[in-house]
């Protein structure tokens, strides 16, 4: 290895230590604590913006405003350009080169949020108007999402339920365009000041349809009070419809996510070792990625001991049926005996096996094919998601996480 690989090597070290340090799933002390300090930073920011919104409050505490501002500014402003630089580092871009690990990482979500969190700075110098700016520093807000597992599987779900979401918002345009049509025909008469046109029954037509009922805008003829009934009942369906595909989904993810973390327990369980303390390391990082609660992580984990144990219980039972109605060859057979009447002696050990399973007139004795089955290889999961591999994968499908050669 020569000078500039060390040094790539080196660099590259740094940028994964980084990334570790920053990630909000890492269990590691002090990524908690940069974590736990950036996640104050956030907070203490919110706060200053909400405050100085009060005319009173911003020229008492001006100066206190602008520091908090500028210390703010300072910490996301580093932190952007530290995930930026440490992306090609992390394992969802392990497989792709570092020029678009860091694009990926740039045009993602939270990659948008941490840069609009620094926008308002460099858009200072083009809009005067700072009533708009502090609008952007709220944006900062959603940088909490990245620290709440609960939210982050909101967002899978809202991503893996965009074409039935979308379907929704379609339809309710369509009902939107002919409620307010239809009040319009009914009311413009009567009311132009609230119906006089499409355009602004739309306003009725919005606060109906969400079952919000502000009650400002009414319709007075017996027609528009008919239609505006049928919108009603209508409308409650269709709102109602967002609501449960959000409800299911999120259930849907939930179970997933026990599957992912049961099928690491099994993965790590398997190999026979143990659990090492790199292995929980890796199960309490897929368990913070999974929004599961120590008690639903324990509970897991026990039904997954409970399980193996069962089953090497009744491998094991299989096994001293097969040795009990195996006859005994005399000694004097098994000392010439070679390998090929060794083979063919196993055969006869099986067939007599299965004979005796077939006996009507003996207890039933498990199939020794079930029994071979029963101790056929566990099928491989990715301990770093959870995901199945196919035997002989070297990465991860899903995410691109280097799989044990055991």
């Amino acid at each position: 290895m020569n000078f500039i690989q060390k040094i790539e090597k080196f660099i590259f070290n740094v940028q994964k230590w980084v990334h570790y340090l920053l990630d909000p799933d890492s269990d590691f002390w002090y990524s908690k604590l940069v974590n736990s300090f950036i996640i104050a930073t956030i907070i203490l920011d919110i706060l200053a913006v909400t405050l100085e919104s009060e005319p009173n409050i911003r020229y008492q505490f001006r100066m206190l405003f602008e520091n908090v501002e500028r210390f703010s500014l300072i910490i996301f402003t580093l932190e952007y350009f530290l995930r930026f630089w440490s992306a090609p580092a992390s394992d969802e871009y392990k497989d792709v080169s570092a020029s678009v690990a860091r694009w990926r990482y740039t045009t993602s979500f939270f990659g948008l949020i941490d840069l609009i969190a620094i926008a308002p700075f460099f858009l200072a110098f083009f809009i005067p108007n700072t009533e708009a700016l502090r609008i952007i520093q709220l944006f900062r807000a959603f940088k909490l999402m990245r620290y709440n597992a609960a939210m982050n599987t909101l967002l899978t779900v809202v991503k893996e339920e965009a074409r039935d979401l979308l379907s929704v918002i379609f339809l309710m345009g369509i009902l939107l365009i002919i409620a307010s049509s239809g009040i319009y025909l009914f009311e413009h008469k009567a009311q132009p000041e609230h119906f006089g046109s499409i355009l602004r029954s739309m306003w009725w037509a919005i606060v109906t349809i969400t079952t919000v009922g502000y009650g400002e805008n009414v319709p007075v003829t017996v027609p528009g009070r008919i239609f505006a009934g049928m919108v009603m009942v209508i409308s409650i369906g269709i709102v109602a419809l967002p609501a449960g595909i959000l409800a299911s989904a999120f259930s849907e993810q939930l179970g997933r996510h026990k599957t992912q973390y049961r099928n690491a327990v099994q993965d790590i369980l398997s190999k026979g070792n143990g659990i090492t303390s790199d292995d929980r390391h890796i199960l309490k990082s897929i368990q913070n990625k999974c929004n599961l609660s120590d008690l639903d992580a324990n509970n897991i984990y026990r039904e997954v001991v409970a399980e193996m144990t069962k089953q090497q219980q009744h491998i094991q039972a299989v096994m001293d049926s097969v040795q009990k109605v195996t006859p005994q060859q005399p000694a004097s057979t098994q000392a010439n005996t070679t390998s090929v009447s060794a083979e063919s002696s196993t055969v006869a050990r099986v067939a007599n096996v299965e004979q005796a399973a077939q006996n009507p007139s003996t207890d039933p004795i498990p199939s020794p094919t079930a029994a071979l089955e029963e101790m056929a290889p566990v099928p491989k999961f990715c301990t770093q998601c959870g995901a199945k591999v196919n035997p002989g994968d070297k990465y991860c499908s899903q995410c691109g996480h280097k799989l044990s050669e055991k």
